[in-house]
């Protein structure tokens, strides 16, 4: 059984993309103040200062022409089965030449808090590079690194401007047992580093559903 995410200072941020043709999208972790209203107008701003920061942090340029940041959501999760608000600005494409990586590949930025265990980690990944950020022994350049480093960086302050502090999400966890008691509350964990921790190309197929 299904149970509807409900965390009481949460939203979510969805990065929506397209690569080569294929949807994908991230999904981010915010801690809001009681007195946060969503509405198209967050949804609005924080897309197109993501969209701005996707230009300035670098890494635009090395993404092949067929990656395309189409919009940023937002979604109060403080309550169940909310309305994602998703921001209608113009989508913004890769400018970098070349050939696409294959749509799994992606670099892995890491988010790091102030708590140890998975539960309070968080793994952002950066898929639409051009074939130029695999080096001949095929990791990923020191550029696109420290470019999707500073796209993630932007993203957090983009948010933090419209009242949404970057943060790790954790889900409840649920028995199987009826009637379902909850086994685990789920946590929202503000973010206190973002790093890139190696040059190794990781895959997460499930960015394409």
């Amino acid at each position: 059984m299904a149970h509807p995410l409900v965390l009481a200072t949460a939203v979510q941020v969805r990065l929506l993309w397209s690569f080569n043709g294929v949807a994908a999208f991230n999904v981010l972790g915010g801690i809001v103040a009681g007195g946060y209203i969503n509405d198209q107008t967050h949804a609005n701003a924080l897309d197109a200062a993501i969209k701005g920061h996707y230009t300035t942090s670098g890494l635009k340029a090395l993404h092949a022409g067929t990656s395309v940041l189409l919009a940023a959501g937002i979604r109060d999760v403080r309550a169940a089965n909310q309305v994602e608000y998703v921001g209608t600005n113009a989508s913004v494409a890769g400018t970098g030449g070349g050939d696409p990586l294959p749509n799994q590949v992606a670099a892995v930025v890491t988010l790091r808090t102030g708590s140890a265990g998975k539960s309070f980690r968080g793994r952002t990944y950066i898929g639409g590079a051009n074939e130029a950020q695999n080096d001949a022994a095929g990791r990923i350049v020191a550029a696109y690194n420290t470019a999707c480093v500073a796209f993630v960086t932007g993203v957090q302050s983009d948010m933090g401007a419209e009242g949404i502090s970057l943060a790790v999400l954790s889900r409840p966890r649920f028995s199987a047992i009826t009637p379902f008691p909850m086994t685990y509350p789920g946590t929202i964990t503000l973010v206190t580093a973002i790093v890139a921790r190696d040059t190794e190309w990781d895959t997460q197929r499930r960015r394409r559903h």
